[in-house]
């Protein structure tokens, strides 16, 4: 949920409602976050907090023996059925919801191992042996489990460098990996060749100091923090589904949500997740990500867990920035704020020219996504150009004050969602304190095993207590709940369905997590970027000989990263430009422009808003994909429908024709894909012939619904087993695709990708080869040389060179 739940929004609204005039319009007028919050603070009481608890049981995260042993019972019924990876995440719930020290969980861990050595995860499968006999697993079922144990050891081998623990050597893929974007960027490195340079009409942004290539990297950022967004679990429990009915979704593929398949840290994708201790939601790939999550920020959420659900994922994202950031980091934050604030903006655009003559380092500075062409106040607040300019990205010690620095646009959030915002935080910050002691790196003193961020922190807490000034770590968090509408970066992976007998699988673009970057949030918008995004999740950077470091190395970073590349040619000087969301491949301009608008609190200017904005001359015609009922040539579009591009040629047809065969086609095509998900190819099939006849009546091949039938159909076949046809098929959506998302697309080289997957299942060396080379070569321009995809394409390389 971007916005808290609707129940407290609801709650908000009657504080706001018994608000008098004055108040209301003094609160409207308000630009400071210390006053907005302050206000928000003195309209909240501990009856708030206990609407919110209440409000948080819709959302439990409390430890529960009896739920524990129904999801074992669950996942017994889908082991049965031979479906080990759902048993095993079936196992993982129950895992994470047993109490501590209980029965229930030695249980779940001994029946997970089960799954897991099905599965051939033999290394995670003794480990689970370890941690069920650790639980007082029961004697008399142990030797079964101590034999299984035993087996593990026969398998597991000498583990090679970046290979995953518990598995065999590499061997070639050939079908889609679960995580499309796996890459692996050095985290700590700045980049170079890239310069922050500063405008009064772009604000702060990124430019190359030098040409770039193509797919070359510009640069490499950690995330400061992330949450993990709530999937499919979640909506069965909003949607107030029967727990028959949620047992049955569950034994479905793919019908797991992120909170079931990922580290809530990392956001790496685990079957045997470690679960939190203090509560049933929070889950980790590992031991080290359990521990360093607890020392960053969970000790203190846990108690809350269930009112952090209830209010969002970017409250939660607020207040966790705000914990990790700490007392320390926050005043040095706030001291360079004071500081720009007192600069004129003659004296800043002063000191930006002086240092760009001076030939001075402006690397890396600090930004938000401002507006092309808006004002220099929105940008004062937080340009401390010559105070930032000196920080090094990727480094621990400035990382804070890079995402401090973001721009909040308090202005640009209307008067209701500010106090929304306010009073959500002020209810959490009054939930915090009394659920225990400040957070260490808040003035907490030795909580824990942590520390104080240093002398200065610890020094204003006396005994751990919540002294008023640390009412900051409110205003704080709600600073960065202000900033993360328009800095807050969505997480995206593809996920592949889990059906294994297939090389042409259903796939989505999901959103895991939402997270916030020091960096990325420097580069501005374009609809037609000319940077690609990919994101890592776990064990990030890479050691010297360019083999993966190993999780349970000191040196290696777990968490979230992004690497940008080139997506084209780059000159130097050419600003660094990233898409926040609506391309002009995907939207059409006034959707893309509302969109900004609403979101982001700009009117887009770009290079592709602009030409399509741009009124076409008198008498000018568009060419569509549409096809004429006469000739079978491309249809124009003209005023109140489409007419015949060919001269001599009357064809026409009217928009709302169009308009009725589009809806008849989609409504097939989505038919097909729930038959397909059904594992029903021949009946989808069928419907698939049927709408192809219909669709070349009327389209043209390059047509998007062409192109995705086309891909429907081959999945059909390839579920068949007959690769051939299905690589014909697949074949045909390549030029659709081409054709909408552009000839070095990364949607093209998916494509590609799966293309070469079915040419190698059909025993075409040949086609295979030749696909193959120009999927990895688009595939190079968004991926790293350590993506699973490029490893697969290698992999297949390597077997086709071997036959020939």
């Amino acid at each position: 949920m971007d916005l808290p739940c609707p129940d407290w929004i609801s709650h908000a609204e009657q504080i706001w409602s018994r608000l008098d005039p004055e108040q209301t319009n003094k609160f409207s007028g308000e630009l400071d976050i210390d006053e907005i919050f302050d206000f928000g603070q003195s309209q909240t009481t501990p009856d708030d907090v206990r609407v919110l608890s209440g409000i948080g049981r819709n959302y439990p995260v409390q430890k529960c023996a009896p739920s524990a042993a129904k999801l074992r019972e669950r996942g017994n019924d889908r082991f049965k059925a031979k479906d080990y990876t759902s048993a095993a995440l079936l196992y993982s719930q129950g895992v994470c919801h047993a109490p501590e020290n209980s029965e229930q969980l030695a249980l779940c861990y001994a029946n997970r191992s089960a799954a897991l050595f099905q599965l051939a995860r033999y290394q995670e499968c003794v480990e689970d042996v370890g941690r069920a006999l650790a639980h007082g697993y029961p004697s008399h079922l142990q030797p079964k489990l101590l034999s299984r144990r035993d087996q593990c050891q026969g398998f597991i081998c000498p583990q090679q460098p970046g290979q995953e623990r518990g598995t065999a050597a590499p061997t070639a893929h050939h079908t889609p990996s679960p995580a499309a974007t796996v890459n692996h960027p050095h985290t700590h490195t700045p980049a170079t060749g890239v310069s922050l340079h500063f405008s009064l009409q772009k604000g702060r942004h990124l430019v190359a100091m030098e040409g770039k290539s193509a797919g070359e990297v510009l640069l490499e950022d950690q995330a400061f923090s992330c949450v993990l967004i709530q999937g499919e679990g979640l909506r069965a429990e909003q949607e107030g589904r029967t727990e028959r009915e949620i047992g049955v979704a569950e034994g479905a593929k793919g019908a797991f949500g992120t909170e079931d398949r990922c580290c809530h840290r990392c956001l790496c994708p685990t079957l045997c997740p470690v679960p939190c201790p203090g509560c049933s939601y929070e889950r980790y790939c590992g031991q080290r990500c359990q521990q360093e999550a607890w020392q960053e920020h969970h000790r203190w959420e846990c108690p809350l867990g269930a009112e952090l659900r209830a209010t969002g994922f970017l409250a939660h994202l607020a207040l966790r920035v705000a914990l990790k950031g700490g007392l320390q980091q926050v005043r040095r934050a706030r001291g360079s704020e004071v500081k720009a604030r007192s600069l004129s903006k003659q004296e800043v655009a002063e000191e930006v020219e002086k240092e760009s003559h001076d030939g001075k380092d402006n690397t890396f500075g600090h930004n938000s996504k401002s507006p092309p062409g808006g004002q220099i106040e929105s940008v004062l607040p937080s340009s401390a150009f010559t105070q930032m300019s000196a920080l090094s990205v990727g480094c621990p010690g400035d990382a804070y004050q890079h995402v401090h620095s973001l721009l909040p646009h308090v202005e640009g959030h209307a008067p209701s969602l500010r106090f929304l915002y306010a009073v959500t935080i002020a209810t959490l910050h009054q939930a915090l304190r009394q659920a225990g002691p400040p957070p260490a790196s808040w003035g907490g003193g030795d909580y824990g095993s942590d520390s104080c961020d240093g002398p200065s922190a610890c020094e204003d807490a006396v005994g751990g207590a919540w002294n008023p000034e640390l009412s900051i770590l409110g205003a704080t968090a709600l600073r960065h709940l202000l900033q993360l509408r328009a800095n807050a970066q969505a997480i995206t992976t593809e996920r592949v369905s889990d059906e294994c007998g297939t090389a042409v699988q259903a796939s989505r673009e999901i959103r895991v997590a939402t997270a916030i970057f020091p960096t990325l949030s420097l580069l501005n918008h374009a609809c037609r970027p000319n940077t690609s995004v990919t994101f890592d999740t776990g064990c990030g950077g890479h050691a010297p000989d360019g083999t993966l470091p190993s999780a349970s190395s000191p040196d290696s970073v777990m968490g979230v990263s992004v690497l940008v590349r080139a997506a084209r040619d780059l000159t130097a000087g050419e600003e660094l430009l990233h898409c926040y969301g609506p391309h002009c491949s995907r939207m059409e301009v006034q959707e893309r422009q509302r969109l900004l608008l609403e979101q982001y609190l700009f009117r887009c200017q770009c290079e592709a808003c602009l030409q399509d904005l741009q009124s076409p001359p008198e008498g000018y015609i568009t060419s569509t994909h549409y096809k004429c009922p006469k000739c079978a040539r491309p249809l124009q579009a003209g005023a109140g429908g489409y007419v015949c591009a060919r001269k001599g040629c009357s064809g026409q047809v009217s928009g709302g024709e169009v308009e009725k065969t589009l809806q008849v086609i989609t409504a097939v095509l989505d038919q097909a894909l729930e038959l397909l998900d059904m594992d029903r190819p021949v009946e989808a099939l069928r419907l698939l012939q049927e709408a192809t006849c219909r669709s070349k009546r009327h389209l043209l091949a390059t047509n998007r619904l062409q192109g995705a039938l086309s891909d429907a159909t081959a999945r059909a076949y390839a579920s068949m087993g007959d690769w051939c046809e299905a690589a014909s098929h697949l074949g045909l959506s390549v030029a659709s695709v081409r054709c909408q998302f552009g000839e070095d697309s990364v949607e093209v080289g998916q494509q590609l990708f799966k293309l070469t997957q079915l040419h190698f299942n059909g025993g075409q060396a040949g086609q295979a080869l030749s696909v193959l080379a120009e999927a990895r070569r688009v595939l190079s321009l968004y991926l790293h040389a350590h993506s699973q995809e490029l490893q697969d394409l290698r992999g297949m390389e390597d077997c086709l060179r071997a036959t020939l």
